[in-house]
C-alpha cells in the first residue's frame, strides 16, 4: 500500500545526500577489480562454442508458444521495429528476468508486456513451497519473415522478502531463484519497484545486497530499473511530477551504487499497469502524466540493454560475490603494501627515533657525571642495557 504524501522538505531531504551521484560519468568509474566476482560476463566470454551449442539447442527446445497478445497492444509497430533491432544483430531471443519485492507489480508487468493474462497475480509473495520461479516464453508470428521466430523469455519470481521472519530477505528464495536460472543465457534483469514510495528502507538495502551476493555486483550493469504505479495523479507539496520521480530515482541508485566507485547505469523505465492508464488520444498509446508511453520507454530500454551487452548474463555459483571471497586475490598484494611501508618508512622512522633517544641518554648520564664530580662523588653508576630492560618491566608493571 502507498505511503501517504508527505511534505516537500522531507522528501527533498532524503534526496540531497544522493545528487552528486548525477555528477560521476556512467561506465567510466565502474569497478572492475573482481571481475569474476562480480562480473560474470568475464567468466560467460570464457565459455567454448560447444556449451553455445548446447544453450542454443536448449532454447529451441523452450515451450514458446504465438504471442497472440501482441497484436492486441496498440505500440505494436514500434514494438516489433525495436525487437527487430535485435533480430538484425542476429539475436534469437531476448531474455528478461524480473527480480523485486512481492506487490511491486511484477506479475502485472509481465501480462502487459505480453498483452495477456499469463501469469497470475498475488497480492502476497508465494509461500516456500510454491514455485520461486514462473517462465513465459512467446514467438513472435505476426507475418513478418524478418521477425518472425524471435522469441521473448520472462522469467517471473517472487517477492524477495520474507514477512514472517519480520520483513527479513527471504535467502532461500533467492537461491532457489539462482538455481532455476543457473546456467540460463539473461539478457536484462527488471528490478521492480514501486514509484509511489518514498524512501528506500533497510529492507529495500538488505534485498539489493543479496542480489549482489547472491548474482554478483556485476548484475546490475545489465540491470534497467522498473518503477511501476507511475501515474502518479498527486505528488506531495510542494513538488511536481518530474521532480519526484527523479528524486526516487536517485535514492534507488545511490542504493545499488554505494559509497565507492561502482556506478552502473542502472537506467529507469516507469510503468503503469493499471487499466485506468490515460491513453493519448493522438496515437492510442498509454502515457503518465509527462505525456511519456512508457511502454515503448520500456522496451526500448530493455532492447538497448541486450544490445549493449553481446553475451547474455549466466549464474554460476562462483559469480557470488561472498564476503569471503571478494577481494582475495589482493591479500598478497596487501601483505606486499605493508611489507615495503614498514621497510621505506616505518622502520627507517623507528631506527632514527631510537637513536635520538639513546643520544638523549647519553647526555643526562653525562650531566649526571658533571654534576656528581662537581660534589667531589664518584662517577654515576650506569646499567647496562639488560639491567635497563629489567628496571623498566618493574615500573611498568608497578
Amino acid at each position: 500500500m502507498a505511503q501517504p504524501p508527505r511534505p516537500a522538505e522531507e522528501f527533498e531531504d532524503d534526496v540531497q545526500e544522493d545528487e552528486e551521484d548525477e555528477e560521476f560519468e556512467e561506465g567510466e568509474l565502474e569497478e572492475e577489480v573482481n571481475g569474476a566476482s562480480d562480473g560474470g560476463e568475464e567468466v560467460a566470454a570464457a565459455e567454448d562454442e560447444e556449451d553455445e551449442e548446447q544453450d542454443e539447442e536448449s532454447d529451441d527446445d523452450d515451450d514458446a508458444q504465438p504471442w497472440t497478445g501482441l497484436n492486441r497492444l496498440p505500440e505494436r509497430a514500434d514494438i516489433q521495429d525495436m525487437l527487430n533491432e535485435l533480430r538484425v544483430e542476429g539475436r534469437k531471443q531476448l531474455t528478461v528476468l524480473l527480480l523485486g519485492k512481492s506487490s511491486v507489480g511484477k506479475s502485472s508487468l509481465i501480462n502487459s508486456l505480453l498483452g495477456e493474462a499469463v501469469v497470475r497475480v498475488q497480492a502476497f509473495k508465494l509461500q516456500a513451497d510454491t514455485e520461486t520461479t514462473t517462465t513465459v516464453v512467446r514467438q513472435v508470428a505476426v507475418g513478418n519473415p524478418e521477425l518472425d521466430g524471435f522469441r521473448l523469455k520472462l522469467i517471473d519470481t517472487c517477492g524477495l522478502e520474507d514477512p514472517e521472519a519480520g520483513d527479513t530477505v527471504n535467502l532461500g528464495a533467492l537461491s532457489k531463484i539462482a538455481e532455476d536460472v543457473r546456467g540460463v543465457g539473461i539478457d536484462v534483469v527488471l528490478y521492480c519497484d514501486r514509484l509511489d514510495l518514498y524512501r528506500v528502507d533497510p529492507l529495500d538495502k538488505a534485498i539489493i545486497d543479496a542480489i549482489s551476493q547472491t548474482f554478483g555486483r556485476g548484475i546490475w550493469r545489465r540491470t534497467v530499473v522498473a518503477l511501476t504505479h507511475a501515474n502518479l495523479v498527486q505528488t506531495p507539496p510542494g513538488t511536481d511530477y518530474d521532480s519526484f520521480v527523479n528524486g526516487r530515482i536517485r535514492l534507488i541508485r545511490g542504493a545499488v551504487r554505494g559509497p565507492l566507485f561502482f556506478r552502473p547505469s542502472l537506467p529507469v523505465a516507469l510503468v503503469e499497469n493499471n487499466e485506468t492508464c490515460p491513453v493519448s488520444p493522438e496515437s492510442g498509446f498509454r502515457v503518465l502524466p509527462d505525456n511519456e508511453p512508457w511502454m515503448l520507454s520500456l522496451v526500448s530500454q530493455l532492447v538497448d540493454m541486450a544490445a549493449a551487452r553481446q553475451r547474455p548474463y549466466k549464474y554460476h555459483p562462483g559469480l557470488s560475490s561472498k564476503p569471503s571471497h571478494r577481494f582475495r586475490w589482493l591479500l598478497p598484494v596487501a601483505i606486499a603494501a605493508e611489507v615495503l611501508f614498514y621497510r621505506r618508512f616505518l622502520r627507517p622512522r623507528l631506527d632514527d627515533n631510537q637513536r635520538r633517544v639513546e643520544r638523549e641518554e647519553d647526555r643526562v648520564w653525562a650531566l649526571r657525571g658533571q654534576q656528581r664530580r662537581a660534589l667531589g662523588l664518584h662517577p654515576p653508576h650506569r646499567p647496562d642495557k639488560d639491567a635497563a630492560w629489567r628496571l623498566e618491566q618493574m615500573y611498568d608493571d608497578d
